[in-house]
């Protein structure tokens, strides 16, 4: 049996049989009996012409001017197809050509369809599709330009801040530069400058921007300071509210971003002895009274405070001071620089700390 067999129903057999033993290639005929059948079935050719033994005897060559003359049907019923995309609520359509649709994705679903058929990780219908990744945490968007009388379809994607490009991929997925405005006809600055004029795509920005907000605050105060610091670079009002409520990165916010005090948080930075201990010194950088009571209740956090900030003798923390033998050292040492006989008691209990205070005392001729 021969092969054409195997692909053709009898009726279409013979036909191909015939063309095939002029010479012509069974691959180039099955192509353009494929075509021939997709303009049938979509009842795009009538008469006499739309019956394949009619072109039995025919030239191949004529058949195949049929073929190419009527292509621009199959284009047509692609592009009404295409049409069917544009009047989705989650899509921009920036531009709609005879050759080419032009259009954003709002979403991951619209992004799915409209990058069916390449390898677009923003087109994945598993686990790893990055469109929320791309839009909601790096503030990116997409514009997919499609081809209505081919398979091709490329990617850009921007920066909703500057407009900067990151990148620009075909349906393969790799990279590309020179070509697309060469096969598109298309400037990639000019259809993200289209993009961010149009109001709908701004509404969508903003939106993106509470849902981040959103996503941010839900992270805890750790996050909140790591989007001031790194991403923003200032401030962050709608955020301040989680960072006060946490001590440490209240310090860490005061001190780095708004490089200042940082009041709405001062009453729970004052609640940790440690936290207040860091506020006062690097961000007040001095005596900060309203947290000195609890951080003389802290031998270490104490000991700090009259070393760091005070610089001298801190009397309301030394009984703290002197209930750590180690600590109480290094207070008689370089703080006081002389002998310290609170701390006597606790530093001769521990014969290491007994040793260097004794050593310490001798250097200084208070043995």
């Amino acid at each position: 049996m021969r092969a054409y067999e195997f692909l053709f129903e009898d009726i279409w057999s013979d036909v191909v049989a015939n063309w095939v033993s002029t010479g012509i290639e069974l691959l180039t005929v099955e192509n353009n009996v494929n075509k021939f059948k997709q303009l049938k079935n979509k009842n795009l050719i009538t008469g006499t012409e739309k019956d394949i033994q009619f072109w039995k005897n025919k030239p191949f060559d004529q058949f195949v001017s049929f073929i190419d003359a009527n292509a621009a049907k199959l284009d047509a019923t692609k592009g009404a197809k295409r049409a069917k995309i544009k009047t989705s609520t989650d899509e921009i359509v920036l531009k709609d050509t005879e050759k080419w649709l032009v259009v954003v994705p709002l979403s991951m679903t619209a992004s799915q369809k409209l990058g069916s058929g390449t390898n677009w990780c923003t087109s994945t219908r598993s686990e790893n599709n990055r469109f929320d990744q791309y839009t909601l945490d790096d503030l990116t968007s997409l514009i997919y330009i499609i081809s209505k009388t081919t398979d091709e379809k490329y990617a850009i994607r921007f920066e909703n801040k500057t407009g900067k490009v990151v990148e620009c991929r075909d349906k393969n997925n790799s990279s590309i530069v020179y070509e697309f405005q060469e096969v598109t006809g298309f400037s990639e600055s000019q259809l993200v400058n289209q993009c961010m004029s149009n109001k709908k795509w701004q509404e969508f920005t903003r939106s993106i921007e509470q849902r981040r907000i959103e996503k941010i605050l839900e992270g805890g105060a750790e996050n909140v300071y790591s989007y001031a610091k790194y991403a923003i670079q200032g401030r962050f009002p709608e955020g301040e509210s989680v960072i006060a409520s946490d001590p440490k990165w209240a310090v860490y916010y005061a001190s780095d971003v708004i490089q200042g005090r940082f009041p709405e948080a001062e009453t729970i930075i004052a609640s940790d002895p440690k936290w207040a201990y860091y506020y006062a010194s690097d961000v007040i950088q001095g005596r900060w009274p309203e947290a000195e009571t609890i951080i003389a209740s802290d031998p270490k956090w104490a000991y700090y405070y009259a070393s760091d900030v005070i610089q001298g003798r801190w009397p309301e923390g030394e009984k703290a001071i002197a209930s750590n033998p180690s600590l109480a050292y290094e207070y008689a040492k370089n703080v006081i620089k002389g002998r310290f006989p609170e701390g006597e008691e606790e530093i001769t209990r521990y014969p290491i700390w007994a040793t260097h205070y004794k050593e310490f005392l001798k250097s200084i001729g208070e043995e």
